[in-house]
């Protein structure tokens, strides 16, 4: 792509409101013995470090979303996710940060006791609420009338969609790509970026990101929950909502893989156990059972099945979620 083209794109993401919530760049670091092991050069893109309420992937894109909150004046956040939502808790640290009020709706029963995400969300200040009773269609639903009442009291709050999957927000893993290959400008592109699946918004913004930055770098999305064809058709959602806000054409493709979630959202799968245990005895980095250690599963076989060519050069999105092993047992993880 021409200069002038991605100057445009720069342009256009310079024009929508951002608010500073992380320093930048996130580290990059080798993983030197487990890359040695596999025949790969395994880099790993330390998102979880990014500092504000214990890091994670979705702060790059609540920059976008409280900057626009900020701007056109929200007092409150409300969002939705899973009793142990990383999402829900890195919403929560914004709005302290920020000074505005979070509810958080959560699918699921209240628990007995708060662990994990859920207590640092409360530490966080954020009002929980529990949903048994609902998807997240009628959580949604219940947001907007929450919404509206709040309104009716003089207060104006922005409902984020689940997992801050909002066309700004998938504009923040559009520049992490181009973060990353500033980082690594004198060692050459990655062949892959891996990263593990959730809503589909941090992958559709770094394969977008990869076709402005890094053409030759391809996308591997490990699905953490939802069927190939559920959680494409959604990055493609994303990345099409992007691609129009920043007035260029989706060309994008990620490769889906939805072998490695095991026996369902939020529960161990042996192999996920099995990478986690793996990377943190080998190099000392800690993953989460929801998401990254099954990301990372899904790595080790592809390059043990032969699907990630020998000496490759391999960036795994480290998306955070580590507060999430403190609701796990010994018995859980087999240790």
């Amino acid at each position: 792509m021409s200069r002038d083209p991605i100057d445009a794109v720069r342009a256009r993401i310079a024009a929508l409101k951002r608010h500073s919530l992380v320093s930048l760049p996130t580290p990059l670091e080798r993983a030197e013995r487990l890359g040695q092991s596999l025949r790969i050069d395994l880099l790993i893109k330390r998102d979880d470090l990014m500092g504000l309420g214990a890091g994670g992937n979705k702060l790059r894109k609540l920059e976008f979303i409280v900057g626009k909150a900020l701007d056109e004046g929200y007092d409150t956040l409300l969002t939705t996710g899973g009793i142990q939502s990383n999402h829900a808790r890195q919403t929560a640290a914004a709005a302290a940060r920020q000074g505005l009020a979070c509810e958080l709706h959560l699918r699921g029963r209240s628990p007995d006791n708060l662990t994990g995400n859920v207590l640092l969300s409360s530490i966080l200040g954020a009002e929980l609420h529990y949903h048994e009773d609902a998807d997240y269609a009628e959580i949604d639903r219940r947001m907007a009338a929450r919404a509206e009442i709040l309104s009716t009291q003089g207060r104006r709050a922005l409902v984020i969609p689940l997992g801050g999957g909002t066309a700004e927000g998938t504009v923040g893993y559009v520049l992490a790509v181009a973060e990353i290959m500033r980082q690594i400008s004198d060692g050459g592109a990655p062949d892959l970026f891996v990263v593990a699946g959730g809503t589909g918004s941090t992958a559709a913004g770094l394969s977008l990101g990869t076709q402005l930055f890094s053409p030759g770098t391809s996308v591997l999305a490990v699905s953490a929950s939802w069927k190939k064809d559920v959680l494409s058709g959604e990055i493609a959602r994303h990345r099409r909502a992007a691609a129009e806000l920043l007035g260029i054409e989706d060309k994008a493709a990620v490769w889906v893989d939805d072998s490695f979630v095991g026996p369902g959202y939020s529960q161990v799968s042996e192999a996920g156990r099995t990478a986690l245990l793996t990377l943190a005895r080998s190099d000392g980095i800690l993953l989460d059972t929801t998401y990254t250690a099954k990301a990372m599963s899904g790595l080790i076989a592809l390059v043990r099945a032969g699907r990630i060519a020998p000496d490759a050069k391999v960036v795994f999105w480290h998306t955070g979620g580590t507060p999430e092993l403190f609701t796990r047992t010994t018995y859980e993880l087999a240790i």
